[in-house]
């Protein structure tokens, strides 16, 4: 069984630098959090962002914390969940934290297996973007929207309402992400029943299927690679910063949100694992992936979009969507009806 560091002389340390620079009237405690007294540490993460996008902030993590290596594991967040799941399970060494989306934070916060930690920036946020028992804390935000090809269809052709979409003449040349699995997919389309109502998209889900048949997808980024290549012309359930990304290098992609669609926007949080060995490191790498210094390092080199609210960075919904309205998904009764509402979609022809 993995035993539990508590850490107690490090976090008092920490506590006291920070004391001191703020007694001195300085700010750096509101940028990189105080480090612990040092003690060589390898942290191992298990995260669904990118390992590329996440070489910035881990480069920035070693160069404030030498002394703790960071080990970063790139998966899916249903693998990661699985993975840690199965690990503690079977009492193996397994992920000291987690980075990834809160559907499957909540799911790990059920089965007890995250250590509950008020983060030393926890304060510098909304109430909504951390568990209210500290298990986890939004660090990034994953907006989702409806992509096109702008060389395949004009502003004038592009879909204004949801109903539009399910014109036949869109057929074979949409995609999607599966909604018969229960993950991202089935949760996006299940948050808009209370937006524009029960039968309203009943009839909207069923004609898509009928008369669009929509190719469906278990990988993200695959919606939007296929619509920047000019395979698809529209893409329904696409990351905004798949879509930025892929803006960025020159691809003929945009997006856009039917009427009466908001910003339907996924959060990403950072949570300790139960039984690490290192949870003062743990703790810190937590601070660090919340503070502002790092929010803006993220907000500015990796297509990524921040969760610390007010900051002016590149990759702020704020700066690139300033007009849409954030509306958190997917809720924990969503969560719950997706892992049993994929059959159904299935039914309805997808």
């Amino acid at each position: 069984m993995r035993r539990r560091a508590v850490g107690n002389t490090a976090r008092v340390a920490a506590l006291v630098v920070a004391i001191v620079v703020l007694a001195g009237g300085g700010f750096y405690f509101f940028y990189y959090p105080a480090a612990p007294s040092p003690q060589q540490a390898s942290l191992t993460v298990y995260g669904s962002v990118d390992t590329q996008d996440m070489q910035p902030v881990l480069k920035d993590f070693h160069g404030n914390y030498s002394y703790i290596t960071v080990n970063y594991q790139e998966f899916t967040p249903p693998k990661a969940f699985a993975k840690i799941s199965a690990e503690l399970a079977a009492r193996n060494a397994t992920a000291d934290v987690t980075f990834i989306t809160n559907s499957l934070m909540n799911a790990l916060k059920s089965a007890g297996d995250l250590i509950s930690y008020n983060s030393t920036q926890s304060a510098n946020y909304p109430s909504n973007y951390h568990d209210p028992k500290g298990y986890f804390a939004t660090a990034i935000l994953l907006p989702v929207v409806f992509s096109y090809n702008t060389q395949l269809v004009t502003s004038a052709n592009l879909p204004k309402t949801l109903n539009e979409l399910t014109n036949s003449s869109w057929r074979g040349k949409v995609i999607m992400h599966d909604v018969t699995i229960g993950s991202t997919g089935t949760q996006y389309m299940l948050s808009l029943v209370p937006i524009v109502g029960n039968a309203t998209f009943t009839a909207w889900a069923k004609a898509l299927a009928t008369n669009v048949q929509p190719t469906l997808t278990s990988d993200t980024t695959a919606i939007a690679n296929g619509v920047a290549s000019g395979q698809y012309s529209i893409g329904i359930v696409t990351y905004l910063h798949d879509v930025v990304r892929l803006q960025s290098q020159g691809a003929p992609i945009g997006w856009f949100l039917p009427q009466g669609v908001p910003l339907l926007t996924a959060p990403a949080s950072v949570g300790i694992v139960r039984g690490t060995p290192h949870l003062a490191a743990a703790q810190l790498f937590e601070d660090f992936i919340l503070s502002k210094n790092t929010q803006q390092v993220i907000g500015n080199t990796a297509v990524r979009f921040i969760a610390y609210p007010g900051l002016t960075a590149k990759y702020a919904v704020s700066s690139v969507a300033p007009d849409e309205m954030i509306v958190f998904f997917p809720t924990a009764q969503v969560s719950a009806q997706a892992r049993t509402f994929g059959p159904i979609f299935k039914s309805w022809g997808f």
